[in-house]
């Protein structure tokens, strides 16, 4: 935690993963309210996937704070987010301590956004009542959803860790943690639209459109990677999309307008990395996004470029890069150096991808930037800041040229429709293996499925 910490004074913030204590004297209360209210689901077809409500929402993990508690003035603010004033003004976040009472004065808890294939875990859309602002909130049974002490810690240092991120348009934005005496309560960002998966699934995004998507991507990857953070699950379904935001962009290739905006979601798989940072022990991800030195262990900056690279493929020639019979290992075989995950490595290092699948033959600077960034030596791929900066993306224009009102027509809605064709694999690790994840979900314990979260729905491709 020592190199998180010199990052944070850096960007002048304190952050600390000790608790709060912010409840009040007085008996407690069952829990916070839930709202009998309930919004239409989707039933998935798909073995793998869990139902969920048609229209996608945004959330995002949180990251625990993981220096030492300074002396200072605890503060609770007028929205309900615990905060603590620093000697230099600038206010840090950590996870509070509250009893289920105060909680519910808090928040109004609702209906659940999806079933989550992880037990101990729910995904819900609330209410803060302080401005009735619409929120999710992601929520953890202690005893249920950690293998042991030891990874509960992991999971608040990075949920402080994400809590306190540099406020970004298109990474999915954590606004409190609470911790009752059973359980962990992670209030974020709701954002409408549609995951990148489904909204493929219904139709072919403009060249405009997908040259938006990828910048956005790229600007909150770069975020991250400044503050020395890697996703590690980068994939269509970690990528919220709405096509009917206030924000209209101009973009300069045809004089057309692009009201997209994309949103990086599900942090559950983040951590922190510097150059001396130890291999993974374990291979997490999603098979066909997971760059080769990944299932040696090797996870960097540029395993999230050569993501990104495979998104930007699909999104493209609406195809997935490598076919999914090379990923054929079995549930609890993603441990580094098994057989299983050295045999994915060298059929991907062997197999060619075809750079010049329409439209990309025809998109001369496309072609160059997905290549760079799906290159199979990391070395030779671009960091986020370098990609940003590639001619591709001089077309794209950032002023806000008009507001413009959301239609029903455009408002992003499920369907309830699932492709049953083939498509690629998840990982868990052996800890959190169920019937839901058995098609190899590379997934930490400390993951969760829900719509912005993490949304279970293995990627697909439509015939």
């Amino acid at each position: 935690m020592k190199s998180f910490r010199e990052r944070m004074k850096k960007m002048n913030l304190t952050v600390n993963t000790m608790t709060e204590d912010i409840s009040r004297a007085g008996p407690e209360e069952r829990g916070p309210k839930f709202s009998n209210k309930s919004s239409p689901t989707r039933l998935s077809t798909s073995p793998t996937r869990p139902s969920t409500s048609p229209t996608r929402v945004s959330i995002s993990p949180t990251r625990a704070n993981t220096s030492p508690t300074r002396t200072s003035m605890r503060t609770l603010s007028n929205k309900g987010t615990p905060t603590r004033a620093s000697s230099g003004n600038h206010l840090r976040k950590g996870i509070s301590k509250i009893s289920h009472s105060q909680l519910s004065r808090l928040y109004e808890i609702k209906e659940k956004v999806m079933d989550s294939a992880h037990k101990g875990m729910e995904v819900r859309f609330a209410t803060r009542l302080s401005d009735n602002e619409e929120l999710v909130v992601k929520t953890r049974v202690k005893e249920a959803s950690f293998m042991g002490a030891s990874e509960e810690k992991e999971w608040r240092d990075t949920t402080v860790a994400q809590l306190n991120m540099p406020k970004v348009e298109s990474m999915c934005e954590y606004i409190a943690v609470y911790e009752t005496p059973d359980t962990y309560y992670v209030f974020m960002e709701r954002a409408e639209g549609m995951d990148l998966f489904e909204q493929l699934q219904r139709m072919h995004l403009s060249t405009e459109d997908a040259r938006e998507i990828i910048f956005q991507m790229l600007t909150a990857l770069d975020v991250m990677h400044t503050t020395g953070r890697i996703h590690k699950d980068l994939k269509l379904e970690n990528v919220v999309v709405d096509l009917a935001s206030q924000r209209v962009r101009r973009t300069s290739s045809n004089g057309s307008l692009t009201s997209i905006e994309a949103k990086l979601i599900d942090f559950d798989t983040v951590a922190d990395w510097e150059p001396t940072s130890p291999k993974a022990k374990e291979v997490l991800g999603t098979d066909g996004y997971i760059a080769p030195e990944a299932y040696s262990g090797g996870y960097a900056p540029a395993s999230d470029i050569y993501s990104i690279g495979v998104i930007m493929y699909k999104v493209l020639t609406g195809k997935f890069p490598y076919r999914t019979d090379i990923f054929d290992d079995q549930p609890g075989e993603n441990w580094v150096g098994s057989p299983a995950m050295k045999r994915i490595q060298n059929r991907l290092m062997s197999e060619k991808v075809d750079f010049a699948l329409s439209p990309l033959n025809k998109m001369p600077d496309a072609q160059d930037l997905v290549k760079k960034m799906m290159a199979l030596n990391p070395r030779e791929r671009p960091s986020a800041a370098g990609a940003l900066r590639h001619p591709w993306f001089r077309q794209v224009g950032h002023g806000v040229v008009r507001p413009r009102l959301r239609s029903r027509a455009s408002t992003s809605e499920g369907t309830g429709r699932v492709s049953l064709s083939p498509s690629y694999k998840s990982r868990a690790s052996t800890s959190t293996a169920s019937p839901s994840t058995s098609l190899n979900s590379k997934k930490s314990a400390s993951s969760t499925a829900s719509s912005c979260a993490e949304k279970v729905l293995l990627p697909g491709e439509p015939e």
